[in-house]
């Protein structure tokens, strides 16, 4: 492997390719260095001021009905944001995975929908006092709340449907902690026709953020969503999701047979995430168990752990760091070139790649690559490279390729880089051994 990244290097430095030249083939090694990308990882709570000394691009956060909308039709999204540091994520480039929620237990009683919409709803929710604590469960099949519903969702949608800072939303509303499942002491859970309204809320409001179910739903599946698992690495909680994500299964919560749809191959196309059990330790999950763990994520396909993740329990250079940077290297994607080739054909360069992932899952946003070739006053030109990067599984090569444009004489550095639309500069680190500068990899250089 040394030995081509070896040759890769006096290409670039002691050779430029003059356009006399056949075809040249270059590869270049696999790194196995911990990346922090966009999208991926162990994320952290947008409210925590001071987040933990581990690199990390998502933040995670919990909107209340109860704060987002204390009076009908006002909306408190400064508070919100302020209280989430959006300025700061956003300042730093990170991205959030976003749950709208309307109950969520607690050490008191209490409601998490406004005052304001109990009284519409005639107070028909029930109050409970359970192992998992003491809240308000709403009656999800009052036409008034689910009216209501779509109205605020759509609310959201205007404020952060299009807003490249947020990535995720998850499909909360019902249940417990938006979880989609009730104690049976604190109330039910919708049937079917009713839990779809509220996920079609979703749908119709955010056409950008990636959306993610609880379980795999056939409203999830003819809708092609993402799905999150909330016990994730908890081998016995995960394995029966992974098992109705094969095969499908019963729907308990509602009493519903069949239900849960299988859904394969639904990592393809949308994105899997969780969270770790509020009782998992990095020492559990981490430690003898790792092997375990490592499996259940790679087999869940899984681009990310929130809000409960190992950022906060890892300490930077401790005993877990070599788990815990394993860990991520398995989830989401992880892009790389293995090869390049530059011919002079019919009076012009092109220029072909080879693209592969070495991760779990794909790239989900739009994010296209693209050849920047500098020459030796420092003037720069960038030319898209025609492939989608979405569609870049593990294990399964893509072809890019570009044909260059008349170029004067002279030596040409010729570069890749995956670009983030949002900034218009390269964003995302790739898992490969070859010279780099503010991501922009070096392949070869050219000399028309």
């Amino acid at each position: 492997m040394r030995k081509k990244f070896a040759l890769a290097l006096v290409l670039l430095l002691l050779g430029p390719l003059s356009a006399r030249a056949a075809a040249v083939k270059v590869e270049y090694p696999a790194s196995d260095r911990a990346l922090a990308n966009p999208f991926v990882g162990n994320a952290v709570w947008a409210s925590d001021p001071s987040p933990p000394g581990q690199p990390f691009t998502l933040v995670y956060a919990n909107l209340r009905w109860a704060d987002i909308e204390p009076e009908v039709g006002v909306y408190a999204f400064e508070a919100f944001e302020e209280e989430n540091h959006f300025d700061r994520w956003r300042a730093e480039g990170k991205r959030l995975i976003l749950r709208f929620v309307m109950d969520v237990p607690g050490d008191t009683g209490h409601m998490d929908i406004p005052g304001w919409l109990n009284e519409l709803t005639g107070a028909d929710g029930t109050h409970y006092e359970t192992a998992y604590g003491l809240g308000y469960c709403p009656n999800y099949a009052n036409p008034a709340l689910i009216d209501a519903h779509r109205r605020t969702v759509k609310v959201l949608g205007m404020r952060y449907g299009d807003d490249p800072f947020v990535a995720f939303v998850e499909l909360g509303s019902l249940g417990h902690w938006g979880e989609w499942h009730v104690h049976p002491d604190a109330g039910a859970m919708p049937v079917e026709a009713v839990r779809d309204e509220y996920a079609q809320h979703y749908l119709d409001a955010f056409k950008a953020a990636k959306l993610l179910m609880r379980r795999p739903f056939g409203f999830a599946a003819a809708n092609r969503l993402g799905l999150f698992n909330d016990m994730a690495g908890e081998p016995v909680s995960t394995e029966e999701w992974l098992g109705w994500i094969e095969e499908g299964g019963e729907y308990g919560d509602a009493g519903e047979a069949e239900m849960l749809v299988p859904m394969p191959d639904g990592w393809k196309h949308a994105p899997i995430g969780g969270e770790l059990p509020f009782f998992a330790t990095a020492e559990d999950l981490l430690g003898e168990n790792f092997e375990r763990t490592l499996k259940l994520f790679a087999r869940s396909h899984a681009s990310w752990i929130a809000p409960h993740s190992f950022a906060d329990s890892v300490e930077p250079g401790g005993p877990y760091q070599a788990a815990y940077d394993e860990l991520n290297r398995a989830l989401g994607y992880r892009l790389r070139v293995s090869e390049a080739e530059c011919s002079w054909e019919n009076g012009r360069w092109a220029v072909s790649v080879t693209l592969e992932n070495d991760g779990c899952a794909p790239l989900y946003f739009d994010w296209r690559p693209h050849l920047r070739l500098t020459d030796a006053a420092g003037n720069m030109q960038t030319i898209p490279l025609e492939t989608d990067l979405r569609t870049v599984l593990p294990g399964e090569p893509a072809e890019a390729a570009a044909e260059l444009p008349d170029l004067a004489p002279g030596e040409y550095l010729v570069e890749i880089g995956i670009i983030d639309p949002a900034t218009g500069a390269p964003g995302i680190a790739l898992a490969m051994d070859a010279p780099e500068s503010g991501l922009w990899y070096a392949l070869f250089s050219i000399r028309p």
